[in-house]
């Protein structure tokens, strides 16, 4: 069963899932993080998916739909700490060319902060 736990920090929402991230899990993750974007009112998301062993076609979807929801309101989103099965799944649907993905939730925030344009894994 997948779980997030929620952080703010300096007006990021940074969002550690961990478990399996599956079609019994993924709307209703995606749908607390939409709310919890909201009740905080940012548009600066952090991804942690470092303790995340599966992800499957329905995780994915959940992946871009945030996507597509923060880039909506002009905000910005970073995927960090992907295991080495998450990595491959996102690379095969070729989504590492438009996601922002970092190493860790701390060079994570650090784009944010600088509000870069592309980072990609090993170079931030």
């Amino acid at each position: 069963m997948a779980n997030a736990v929620f952080k703010f920090e300096e007006e990021i929402l940074i969002v550690s899932l961990s478990g399996e991230v599956t079609l019994l899990q993924s709307n209703e993750l995606k749908e607390k993080i939409k709310e919890e974007l909201t009740r905080i009112n940012t548009t600066k998301l952090v991804l942690d998916l470092s303790q995340v062993p599966l992800l499957d076609s329905s995780g994915l979807g959940m992946l871009i739909s945030l996507f597509k929801h923060v880039n909506q309101k002009e905000g910005i989103i970073v995927y960090t700490g992907m295991t080495d099965y998450v990595r491959k799944i996102i690379g095969f649907a070729k989504l590492d060319k438009i996601f922002s993905i970092a190493d860790s939730a701390e060079l994570a925030i650090e784009y944010i902060k600088n509000n870069k344009k592309a980072i990609k894994s090993g170079t931030a």
